[in-house]
């Protein structure tokens, strides 16, 4: 009975001390499932600043994880441009406005950048992660196909994940301030 009681204990323990570690310090769950936080992410802009995603605090957010070689990424980049040009500049009740946040994870930086000119993407959030499948921030997010997507809150809550860009107006209609 004792051994049963302390194997209990032990367990107990244990989930709760991983729940504990998946908190924020502001008792948010982290994590890259809906309704967990995302946390901030980092990275090299185009011009070689560094983008944060916490800079658009305050917005709804789609995150997006693609590569310029991509012709499924590239086809749904026109779907968020289209979205974009219709719901940036409106309010919502979880954002103040519509943005983008763009990973690129090409191999090589210079496809990136021709890729941005050529698309000339109206949103300004592009960022690259040089050996991108191997840096822990890309894993966290857990995408194994491209593109990869997040809708995220004013405070960085996934409302939404994985899923296509025809579906995208209709998600952001959903979060619309009427």
């Amino acid at each position: 009975m004792k051994r049963i009681f302390t194997s209990l204990f032990i367990v107990l323990y244990s989930i709760l001390s991983l729940q504990l570690l998946a908190q924020e310090g502001d008792g948010r769950a982290t994590g890259n499932e809906v309704g967990n936080y995302v946390g901030d992410f980092e990275a090299k802009g185009p011009d070689g600043e560094m983008l944060k995603l916490s800079d658009l605090k305050g917005d709804l957010v789609l995150v997006v994880l693609w590569n310029s070689l991509c012709g499924h990424c590239n086809k749904e980049n026109e779907k968020y441009q289209a979205a974009y040009e219709q719901f940036h500049g409106k309010s919502f009740i979880n954002g103040n406005d519509f943005n983008i946040y763009q990973i690129a994870l090409d191999k090589e930086e210079a496809t990136w950048h021709e890729a941005l000119e050529k698309y000339n993407f109206p949103w300004k959030n592009h960022v690259y992660v040089i050996d991108s499948w191997k840096d822990k921030n890309i894993r966290f997010f857990g995408v194994k196909n491209l593109p990869g997507t997040f809708l995220i809150d004013e405070n960085g809550i996934i409302l939404e994940k994985a899923f296509d860009g025809s579906d995208l107006p209709a998600i952001l209609d959903k979060y619309l301030k009427k």
